[in-house]
């Protein structure tokens, strides 16, 4: 008895000796929305606990952990989660939830050298500048989870080779989901390099009709599958040279597929006929980023295209302006 009074009390001790760390979140405009933490798992979007904001004001009880991979949280109405490392220390989380780029967190060690980062990067406008910044961080951080997500959130600016020779640098231990996330978004990216054969899907036409991807195979030339959305600026930008370009070369054997990244069906539409995207095939699920096909192929940003030959072999990828028009010209002679 006297065995077993000592061995509760030990448990009772280690229970009460459990530390913990606390995360407020204070945002204006949040009162009355229910505020989400979350952590990836590798695979999901895992939610760990949900508070309804009062005054503006969220508190969240986390226990420490030896996994010092990220949080997150995420109110409804914002396109992505908030991503922060506490590294079981206390996070402060403040701002306005209707202004999702100006809010700060103030955190670990760890999350003052991602801000300052994230702060540096959104400045860069040039894509080979920004390889360069994020290169440059992820190595210098190469041991710390944060450079795991640092490469995941930019690896749009990376050749698969890049990726996987930074991958192999990381610690094999490191506990990150966002490190088994590059490697599925690596294995993805592998299969839809030049050369490789097209991946068939079936979508919804404006319509509403299904659209299979492998009926239309051998009907042109030279198909352009094409990745974009209303919402997206340097995609509306890019339109016009791709009107150009069909209507250049339509009549001699070239068509494009248009797979739209919109959630809002009139939207969609409204953007087809401002924009003249006057080909017969334009294709959406209307689930934004969770896009089926963009989902199969891989796709990290927009506007991203792949250009396959009459038998469904990607050709190039993701060529623009004058790029496309010569690989087009060149193909079609």
């Amino acid at each position: 008895m006297k065995k077993l009074f000592i061995a509760i009390l030990v448990m009772v001790s280690m229970v009460s000796c459990t530390k913990s760390f606390k995360i407020n979140v204070n945002l204006e405009n949040s009162t009355d929305k229910t505020v989400y933490l979350q952590r990836y798992d590798g695979y999901a979007i895992i939610n760990l606990d949900s508070v309804v904001a009062k005054d503006n004001k969220a508190v969240f009880k986390v226990q420490q952990s030896e996994n010092l991979d990220a949080y997150s949280i995420m109110i409804k109405g914002w396109r992505r989660p908030l991503t922060f490392f506490a590294d079981n220390q206390n996070v402060t989380i403040t701002g306005d939830y209707q202004r999702y780029n100006g809010i700060n967190v103030l955190a670990s060690e760890s999350q003052e050298k991602l801000n300052t980062f994230m702060d540096e990067v959104n400045k860069i406008e040039d894509e080979q500048e920004i390889y360069y910044f994020v290169l440059d961080f992820v190595k210098q951080n190469i041991d710390n989870p944060i450079s795991a997500y640092a490469l995941y959130r930019y690896k749009w600016a990376f050749q698969v080779d890049d990726l996987e020779r930074i991958f192999e640098a990381m610690p094999l231990n490191m506990k990150s989901a966002y490190k088994d996330l590059t490697d599925k978004y690596m294995e993805g990216l592998k299969m839809t390099q030049p050369g490789k054969p097209y991946i068939d899907f079936t979508q919804k036409e404006v319509d509403g009709n299904d659209f299979v991807m492998s009926e239309f195979i051998g009907k042109a030339k030279i198909i352009i599958l094409d990745f974009w959305a209303s919402w997206c600026p340097d995609c509306r930008k890019e339109n016009p040279n791709l009107v150009d370009v069909y209507n250049e070369f339509k009549d001699k054997g070239l068509d494009i597929v248009s797979v739209s990244l919109d959630t809002d069906a009139e939207a969609w539409k409204k953007a087809i006929a401002d924009d003249n995207l006057t080909w017969k095939n334009h294709v959406s699920d209307l689930q934004g980023w969770k896009n089926a096909v963009a989902e199969q192929y891989t796709i990290a940003f927009i506007p991203q295209n792949l250009i396959l030959d009459a038998n469904g072999i990607i050709l190039e990828k993701n060529l623009s302006g004058d790029k496309l028009r010569e690989f087009v010209s060149s193909n079609l002679k």
